[in-house]
């Protein structure tokens, strides 16, 4: 599988930690620059619609996230454009070797029925159902979808879809990605992965709320928190019916 790393055209310090970090991946890997929101003109930036995205995430938008989402557009496009899945990096991570290898044969046994896999180690509180066994990993279809993007794979299909319900940003891209009633793809990860996301500054920028609480956008989050969590688990009930017995539960882990 050909891999991906999302990186901006400036950042050369990051880019030399993470080929470091990344000289593991047996075909190597192209850097696919993202989106600058600080200072590029892109007309993905046009996608954001600031009031939906305060109604929705109670506070307003930080422009670091439009470009973050409008990085992985590019990606998932570049997964089109190939007609193969490939593998998505962004540029600060780390890596258990031995167990990110495995993590890579496990993908390439599933992804095309999978659509997405989350190549990150999973926390204690995260919530899913096992449906496959590796020794001490396991490939696991996520019930609630964690956050953050630092690693995964995609087939055409799943990319696809994540276009066509992209065509505003509304969310954060990670957010969107959780909230599986918008896109209707099931996803899945590796438990656990042999990859965790690094600990250089953030590049997205300041994401609280300044200044006096509005409550009338307080209200509406909590409108649409309980609306996706009711739609979250709608989509659960699908994902069983749509995958079938090849991918059903074979346990439970609810942290």
């Amino acid at each position: 599988m050909r891999s991906f790393v999302i990186s901006l055209k400036d950042s050369q310090e990051r880019q030399a930690l993470i080929e470091e970090r990344l000289a593991c991946l047996p075909d190597g890997f192209e850097f696919l620059f993202g989106v600058d929101a600080r200072k590029d003109q892109h007309p993905l930036l046009e996608r954001i619609r600031e009031k939906s995205f305060e109604y929705k995430m109670g506070r307003p938008v930080a422009i670091g996230e439009v470009g973050c989402y409008a990085s992985h557009y590019l990606a998932w496009e570049k997964c089109v454009e190939l007609d193969e899945p490939i593998l998505i990096f962004e540029d600060d991570l780390n890596v258990d070797e031995p167990v990110f290898h495995n993590s890579l044969a496990i993908i390439k046994e599933h992804i095309d029925k999978c659509g997405y896999i989350r190549l990150e180690n999973a926390d204690n509180h995260d919530m899913f159902y096992q449906v496959r066994t590796y020794d001490d990993q396991r490939l696991v279809k996520y019930l609630k979808v964690p956050q953050c993007m630092t690693g995964y794979a995609i087939s055409p299909a799943c990319a696809k879809a994540f276009i066509k319900h992209s065509q505003h940003f509304d969310y954060p891209v990670d957010v969107f990605l959780r909230n599986t009633w918008i896109h209707k793809q099931p996803i899945f990860g590796i438990c656990q992965a042999g990859l965790w996301g690094g600990n250089l500054p953030s590049i997205i920028g300041n994401r609280k709320r300044k200044g006096r609480k509005n409550y009338g956008v307080a209200t509406m989050k909590i409108v649409n928190k309980v609306k996706n969590m009711t739609l979250n688990l709608a989509t659960n009930f699908y994902h069983l019916y749509k995958l079938g017995k090849d991918y059903k539960p074979t346990k439970h882990w609810i942290g």
